[in-house]
């Protein structure tokens, strides 16, 4: 493994950690409605106030970007799946986001911009350690 697949390797772990625990506390804070939208904001959707999508953001965002950060860290073969998989659920639970409450003005819409990025961030680095992988295993280059 050279310097460079280790270092994105590396980068990508942090990135799945801090949105683990990003998300995970930003769905319970979306639960407990502390730094939440106004519900009114969820008017013509389905959800009546905020707790499946704070569920849905610590329990599914959250967790898997946790378990693809574990599966790194144990250098599994599913690893890269996974962690493609984890950035692709940001960005979609980020998409959901805007059409349901809309791009808000403020804080909201740099964090909705800010995490849809990560998302993409996510899903870059992980198809480069799987370029950088099947070069070393098929020395292609």
């Amino acid at each position: 493994m050279t310097l460079f697949t280790k270092f994105v390797r590396v980068v990508l772990i942090v990135l799945l950690f801090f949105l683990s625990v990003t998300a995970a506390l930003g769905g319970i804070a979306l639960m407990v409605n502390f730094y939440a939208p106004p519900v009114e904001s969820l008017q013509g959707s389905i959800f009546p106030n905020f707790v499946i999508p704070g569920l849905a953001l610590s329990v599914i965002v959250g967790g898997s970007a946790l378990f693809a950060a574990i599966l790194l860290l144990q250098k599994s073969k599913y690893a890269l799946l996974f962690a493609a998989t984890a950035g692709i659920i940001i960005m979609f639970f980020e998409f959901v986001e805007v059409l349901v409450i809309g791009a808000p003005t403020g804080p909201s819409l740099v964090m909705q911009v800010a995490y849809f990025g990560m998302g993409t961030l996510i899903e870059i680095m992980t198809m480069g350690m799987w370029f950088l992988s099947l070069r070393a295993f098929n020395q292609i280059f």
